[in-house]
């Protein structure tokens, strides 16, 4: 590929070969256990959701997060009943703004059809 103006730009076949290689060295990495390195933006997504998958799921009433959310979840009264503390800091900091109430009746979907214990109660 020799040297080249600040300007010029890869053919298509010098692109694939280069994607080749790059592929190539991606495959020969990961044979010897290195791990490519995350930028910080897909270490915070995938913090986000180890966590969440991690999380202890909580014992509630049904009809009492179902009430809470329909009279206060608009400001995340279900999130701090459900113990889901910073989604309900959230809702509480943008209550003003009409997303919460909208993750509200998102959140209505999701427990509503879902099927209590002989207690009333569902693990969410």
């Amino acid at each position: 590929m020799g040297s080249r103006k600040k300007d010029d730009r890869l053919t298509p076949k010098e692109m694939e070969e280069y994607m080749a290689l790059v592929q190539e060295l991606d495959e020969l990495k990961a044979q010897q256990g290195e791990k490519a390195p995350e930028g910080r933006v897909s270490l915070a997504i995938s913090g986000f959701f180890d966590r969440r998958e991690t999380r202890e799921k909580q014992v509630l009433n049904k009809k009492k997060y179902i009430l809470l959310a329909i009279f206060t979840g608009w400001f995340g009264g279900h999130r701090f009943y459900a113990r889901q503390w910073l989604t309900a800091v959230l809702y509480l900091l943008f209550f003003w703004c009409g997303f919460p109430a909208a993750m509200t009746i998102v959140d209505l979907m999701i427990v509503i059809p879902m099927k209590p214990n002989e207690n009333g109660n569902i693990l969410l």
